[in-house]
């Protein structure tokens, strides 16, 4: 009952609401995960149709994957291929760079990097920076000549998890150091997974750092990193929260990229989609492929006899 009216509240608001000039991408950390087969990817989906079967539900995910090796130009190239034009990739920097070397001497790295993920062409969207623990603020002036030397052309989300940046002084001096490379904030909300009781959220609250959510977006894009809590229901209070601030940030025309991570993986996909859902509810926004794909077969329809 209570869910019913919430829809038919949110249709309400739907028919009066503004129109958004921003963009919504949503989807997950990964795209080929093993328990997702027969559930959320048709079944008998090959393995290398993932992507492609992926990308007809949601419109955006992390690549995780390049934080731990170099992807073949080939390669991304399929990735490309697979997705359509409207879906966006966002990669992450080598783990080489950002946490072996800490941004110091990776100019040549860095190069062949961005090279590479260019070969995705319109789909490219941010690429995220995400920093070890150990990178404190002290490394600041790193940090930035760092993101001086990057391309224009590029977006970059910088992702912070040393506790020392989420002080109001130093949050204040990375804003700036992020303004004036024309670079976002990573949107980090762990919330969900670290206040569940869930034994399945062990594993996010042992590996993911418990800082506060900043709920910024000073640039015209904003990655999101949801933590979701296993529990559906537990999540409900920061939907509350999340869906108003993505509105607000859309009708500012915003490009928004918002990210599930659920350590119940098997979950991430329908987090991203409850989301979107309810952002498309409340404003004009198209919906997920996703909701195309789960529409009944019309002409199968049409075929049914009437008696």
């Amino acid at each position: 009952m209570a869910e019913k009216q919430r829809q038919k509240s949110a249709s309400t608001s739907a028919n009066a609401a503004p129109l958004v000039t921003g963009s919504l991408y949503a989807g997950c950390a990964i795209w080929a995960y093993d328990g997702w087969a027969n559930n959320f990817f048709p079944a008998g989906t090959p393995k290398d149709a993932r992507l492609e079967a992926y990308a007809r539900r949601l419109s955006a995910v992390e690549i995780n994957a390049t934080f731990y090796a170099m992807p073949a130009v080939p390669v991304v190239k399929k990735w490309a291929e697979a997705t359509p034009e409207s879906f966006r990739f966002s990669p992450k920097f080598p783990k080489t760079i950002t946490h072996t070397a800490q941004l110091v001497n990776v100019g040549a790295q860095t190069t062949a990097f961005i090279g590479t993920m260019r070969v995705l062409g319109a789909r490219l969207g941010p690429l995220m920076l995400q920093l070890p623990p150990a990178f404190a603020p002290a490394k600041l002036p790193l940090l930035q000549r760092y993101l001086d030397e990057l391309p224009d052309d590029l977006e970059i989300a910088v992702e912070v998890r040393h506790p020392d940046w989420f002080t109001e002084e130093n949050g204040r001096k990375l804003d700036a150091a992020l303004a004036a490379t024309n670079a976002s904030r990573v949107v980090f909300d762990v919330r969900p997974a670290h206040n569940s009781k869930a034994p399945e959220a062990i594993s996010a609250q042992e590996k993911k750092p418990d800082v506060p959510l900043i709920p910024d977006a000073a640039q015209p894009f904003v990655i999101v990193r949801y933590i979701s809590s296993p529990v559906l229901a537990e999540n409900e209070a920061y939907f509350a929260e999340w869906i108003p601030r993505l509105i607000k940030w859309l009708g500012e025309g915003k490009r928004v990229y918002f990210y599930a991570h659920c350590p119940l993986e098997e979950l991430s996909p329908t987090i991203a989609r409850i989301v979107h859902q309810r952002v498309a509810e409340a404003t004009h926004l198209p919906p997920l492929p996703w909701e195309e794909v789960d529409k009944p077969d019309s002409s199968r329809a049409e075929q049914l006899p009437l008696f």
